[in-house]
C-alpha cells in the first residue's frame, strides 16, 4: 500500500478538478513500473513481526545503514527510499515491497529489482528468516503477529472489520505482484482497459500461487483471490465503469466520489474519516476544511480495484511470484498494450461482460491450470498467441524478447506454480524462494 507523499495543496473547487488526478502528466509509451511485495518466513515458514530484536523492523535499520533513506512515523522505520530508483515499503503484516519506479527499459527494472532483492535477503538471513515469492502466508492466521504501527493501517483495520470476512486476511498475510504502465490518452486507456479486461483470467489461471492458509490446503489454487473479493466490496474487485464503451476521465471521477474516503492527513496527522462518501464530504467538509487535491489523490491510493488507474494504469490481480516470472509478465503486458500492435489479439478474445468476467476470474483463481473458460478460446491456444503477439509488441520498442521465456515454459509446463507446493514438516510450503523458475535473464550493468 501507498506510502503517503504530500504533492499538492491547491483546495478542491470544481468537480472538472479531479479528473486531472486521471490525466497522464508526461506518459511514455511501453513506460513501466512493479510493486513486487514478498512474504518474510521463518525457518518453520511462519511470518516474521515487525518488531523485535529480530523482526522487520531490525532489517530496515540496517538497510538504512547501507545509504537507504529511512521513511519514520513515530520515531519507527516504516519504509526506505532508494534514490531516484524506488522504495522498500511494508504492508500491515511486515510484508516488505519492493517498488520501482518507471522505466522505459525492462533491463533497467530488472536489474533494480536484483540488486535490491539481493541485498534485502543477504540482510534478512543473519535474523533467521528469508523472503518468498507467494500469494499467501501458508501458515499463520492473520493475527499471528501484531500489525506494522502506522496509522494509516491502524485506520485501515478498523474500517475493514465492517466490510467483510477477510479484511485482516488481506492485511496481514496477502503478497502481490503488481505491474503499471503508462497509456497516453484517453482512447489508449480504453483499448487497455478492454484488453486487460480479457486477460486477466488468463493470467490468473497461470500464475496462481497461493493454494493454502492456516497450515492448510484449500480447494484454491489462489485462494488471494477470494480473500481480495471478500474484503470490502465497494473499494475492491471489477467495477462496473471498467466495463463501459465510454470510459472516460470523468466516469473514473463518478466511480471515485462515490465511495467513502479511510482517511484524511492533518498537520501530519492521520486523521479517520466519517463514513460519507467523497462527494458529500466536498459539500460539507467541516473541520477539516479545505479539501484538497492532496485529499483527493490519498483517497484514489486507498481505492483497490483489480484493474486502478491513478494517471497510470495498475493490473493488481496477480499473485507474489518468482522475480523471472513478475518479469515475464511486466514485458508481456508492456509488449500487448503498445498501440502499434492495433490490440488485434484484444479484437480476437471474447468480449468481456461484467457478469462472465468476474466469474471467470475466480473460476480461474480456484482452477489454476485446469481452468477453462465457458467462452471464449481455451489457454493453450491463447498463450500461443498472446507470447506472439507480445514479442512483437516488444520488438517493436526495441526490447528482448528474451523476458518473455519464463512465462512460455510455465504455459508450455501445463502447470501452475500453486500445483508445486508441498506439505512438510512445518506445514504447506511453496516452491523455494527462487525455484527453478529463477534464470538469470538481465543481470549486466548495474543502478
Amino acid at each position: 500500500m501507498s506510502t503517503y507523499k504530500a504533492r499538492s495543496a491547491q483546495p478542491v473547487e470544481t468537480i472538472a478538478q479531479l479528473e486531472e488526478a486521471f490525466v497522464p502528466p508526461s506518459p511514455v509509451e511501453g513506460r513501466v513500473g512493479a510493486e513486487w511485495e514478498l512474504l518474510p518466513l521463518d525457518k518453520k515458514g511462519h511470518m516474521i513481526a515487525y518488531a523485535g530484536p529480530l523482526g522487520v523492523e531490525r532489517l530496515l535499520g540496517r538497510l538504512a545503514q547501507k545509504g537507504f533513506d529511512p521513511v519514520m512515523e513515530r520515531g519507527r522505520i516504516i519504509a526506505l527510499e532508494i534514490k531516484g530508483k524506488g522504495m522498500i515499503a511494508l504492508e500491515p503484516g511486515a510484508q516488505i515491497e519492493i517498488a520501482s519506479r518507471p522505466f522505459e527499459s525492462l533491463g533497467e527494472i530488472d536489474r533494480f529489482f536484483r540488486q535490491i532483492h539481493k541485498m534485502v535477503r543477504a540482510e534478512a538471513r543473519p535474523f533467521g528468516f528469508d523472503l518468498f515469492p507467494w500469494g499467501l502466508a501458508p501458515n499463520d492466521g492473520p493475527e499471528a503477529t501484531k500489525d506494522v504501527p502506522k496509522a494509516r493501517y491502524a485506520i485501515l483495520k478498523k474500517h475493514l472489520e465492517t466490510t467483510g470476512d477477510r479484511g485482516r486476511w488481506m492485511m496481514k498475510l496477502s503478497a502481490a505482484t503488481q505491474i503499471s504502465i503508462d497509456y497516453m490518452d484517453e482512447t489508449h486507456l480504453r483499448d487497455m482497459v478492454d484488453g486487460c479486461m480479457k486477460l486477466i483470467p488468463y493470467l490468473v489461471a497461470l500464475t496462481a500461487n497461493s493454494p493454502a492458509a492456516n497450515g492448510r490446503r484449500s480447494r484454491w489454487m489462489s485462494l488471494r483471490a477470494p480473500v481480495w473479493r471478500r474484503t470490502d466490496p465497494k473499494r475492491c474487485g471489477l467495477p462496473a465503469h471498467l466495463f463501459s464503451k465510454g470510459l472516460s476521465y470523468g466516469s473514473l471521477v463518478r466511480y471515485a466520489i462515490e465511495r467513502p474516503p479511510l482517511f484524511f492527513v492533518r498537520g501530519g496527522r492521520w486523521v479517520e474519516s466519517d463514513g460519507r462518501t467523497f462527494r458529500e464530504i466536498l459539500r460539507r467538509p467541516g473541520k477539516i476544511a479545505p479539501i484538497t487535491m492532496d485529499d483527493w489523490l490519498l483517497h484514489l491510493s486507498a481505492l483497490f480495484p483489480d484493474i486502478r488507474i491513478r494517471g497510470y494504469l495498475e493490473i493488481r490481480v496477480l499473485d507474489s511470484l518468482p522475480l523471472p516470472l513478475v518479469m515475464a509478465m511486466a514485458a508481456l503486458l508492456k509488449g500487448l498494450m503498445g498501440r502499434a500492435g492495433g490490440f488485434g489479439w484484444a479484437s480476437r478474445m471474447q468480449p468481456p461482460a461484467p457478469v462472465s468476467v468476474r466469474r471467470e476470474l475466480l473460476r480461474a483463481a480456484r482452477l489454476g491450470s485446469k481452468w477453462r473458460p465457458e467462452a471464449g478460446p481455451y489457454p493453450a491456444a491463447t498463450w500461443a498467441e498472446l507470447l506472439d503477439a507480445a514479442e512483437e509488441g516488444l520488438k517493436a520498442f526495441g526490447e528482448p524478447p528474451v523476458f518473455l521465456d519464463p512465462l512460455r515454459e510455465l504455459a508450455a509446463s501445463g502447470r501452475c506454480p500453486a500445483e508445486e507446493w508441498q506439505k512438510g514438516k512445518y506445514g504447506w510450503m511453496g516452491p523455494e524462494p527462487l525455484g527453478g523458475l529463477d534464470k538469470q535473464v538481465i543481470s549486466k550493468g548495474s543502478l
